[in-house]
């Protein structure tokens, strides 16, 4: 704690001398706090540091866990944040993250407030792309909850980390989708022949991980001044990726909307794009679209005020009709309208090829509840979510581990369905879920996860 504390002390050392030195900026800081007193002294310059960094005053700070301090210090250091990757995108110069604002939480603490919940992008991640957090204590710190890149800078001292944990060797590690894909894989069933479209909002690279397998990329009135950012580079690179996808051979074919509007109607027009695509290489005698993915939920009634909601679940019955699976929103039984999909996470210190290592998400464990039996939730089937590295798209060949509350439970399943297609043409999505609950291992507590290598062997019958 008192490597922090003097952080805090220098700094209040240094505004009072500029401040004695009528440096506007420290005048101005001092003002805010004391207005136009001009007799400050170092107590006073004290309480100001205290108040830019969230506290009461000098003495709560001083009290603070350190924890909170470290808290403050990075997020205050990274608040006007700005990438140093650039690349060319669309005919523009674009920069990831612009003036990133990066939340950080007790590392003891990450459960989710249900009642507060909105929509994903209120998951209580830790974010330490491109940061550097070496002077912290991170040895409480719960990996898969973080974000972080290869150039995260951590401590050096073994102390201050997780036990066990070494940051370069666990993020290509978990490079591996898990679950045995990798073992499909080097029997050639990779996806190959298949193809997918995903729709998100825009900020999409082209990564060296996905750039053989990316054939069509369309921007959907976008405004590159004002953009909603967007999963789409780890979408595709947890889905076609060369060593993190799930279906490294299938084709992918991105559509870029403008989702800052709160409007369905780019996700309507995007859709009926890809059915037109879908029809052409049908009719040029080459295998269409098998899949339709959003990260968005569109289907969901959460959304259902949004302009366009409508058109969009119309656009998205068109195209089941021509027998492209919809993955719009979680799928969902007929009969009791339960998640028929379950999110899961490896363990940080598990095997991601073994079942048993396997654990629920906290999204997932609080959205069961008593009433619901065994039984009904023996039906769920269960993919990784998170916990999972995939490709970085503020940088050509740069990664990012994304903590376990990550969106990627979507792009496993839709790759997993284009290797079973691979192997059976003809295979129905109501067979694909039938075969995925019988050949999968059944948890209790969790639900029935998805053993791929089973489920083709199935398929190969």
């Amino acid at each position: 704690m008192q490597e922090y504390i003097e952080v805090f002390r220098r700094e209040a050392k240094s505004l009072l001398k500029n401040f004695r030195n009528n440096d506007k900026n420290a005048v101005a800081r001092c003002q805010a706090v004391f207005g136009d007193k001009a007799d400050l002294s170092l107590m006073n310059m004290q309480h100001v540091i205290a108040k830019e960094y969230g506290f009461n005053d000098w003495n709560e700070l001083q009290k603070a866990e350190s924890w909170q301090q470290a808290e403050a210090l990075v997020k205050s250091k990274n608040r006007e944040f700005v990438s140093p990757f650039k690349l060319w995108h669309g005919g523009r110069i674009v920069t990831g993250y612009e003036k990133g604002n990066y939340p950080l939480h007790k590392p003891e603490d990450y459960r989710i407030d249900m009642k507060n919940f909105v929509n994903v992008s209120g998951f209580p991640d830790l974010s330490f792309e491109h940061l550097d957090v070496s002077e912290y204590d991170l040895s409480k710190l719960n990996i898969l909850n973080v974000r972080y890149a290869e150039d995260t800078k951590w401590p050096e001292d073994s102390a201050k980390l997780p036990k066990g944990f070494k940051p370069k060797e666990f993020l290509e590690y978990r490079k591996n989708p898990g679950l045995g894909i990798r073992q499909l894989h080097k029997q050639g069933i990779d996806g190959r022949g298949r193809k997918v479209a995903i729709i998100d909002s825009f900020r999409l690279f082209d990564h060296l991980e996905y750039h053989n397998q990316l054939k069509g990329y369309e921007e959907i009135h976008i405004d590159p001044e004002n953009y909603s950012g967007g999963s789409l580079g780890g979408l595709v690179s947890s889905l076609v990726g060369k060593t993190c996808g799930v279906a490294p051979k299938a084709e992918v074919y991105c559509y870029a909307v403008d989702n800052t509007n709160r409007t369905q109607v780019y996700f309507a027009e995007a859709i009926r794009k890809v059915c037109e695509l879908h029809k052409k290489l049908i009719s040029e005698g080459k295998s269409g679209i098998d899949a339709i993915l959003t990260i968005k939920a569109i289907s969901s009634e959460l959304f259902k005020e949004e302009e366009g909601y409508a058109e969009a679940l119309q656009a998205a019955k068109e195209a089941t009709k021509l027998g492209i699976w919809c993955r719009i929103g979680p799928a969902r039984f007929k009969e009791h309208g339960m998640w028929r999909e379950e999110r899961i996470c490896c363990k940080a210190d598990g095997d991601v090829d073994n079942p048993d290592d396997f654990i629920l998400d906290e999204y997932s464990v609080l959205n069961r509840t008593p009433l619901q039996q065994e039984e009904l939730f023996r039906g769920s089937l269960c993919f990784p979510g998170g916990g999972w590295t995939i490709a970085l798209d503020v940088k050509m060949n740069e990664y990012v581990f994304s903590s376990k509350n990550g969106p990627y439970m979507a792009a496993y399943a839709v790759g997993l369905y284009l290797l079973a297609k691979s192997v059976r043409l003809d295979l129905e999505l109501e067979e694909y879920w039938r075969l995925g609950i019988e050949t999968g291992d059944f948890k209790k507590g969790i639900g029935t996860i998805v053993n791929p290598q089973r489920l083709i062997n199935e398929l190969r019958k």
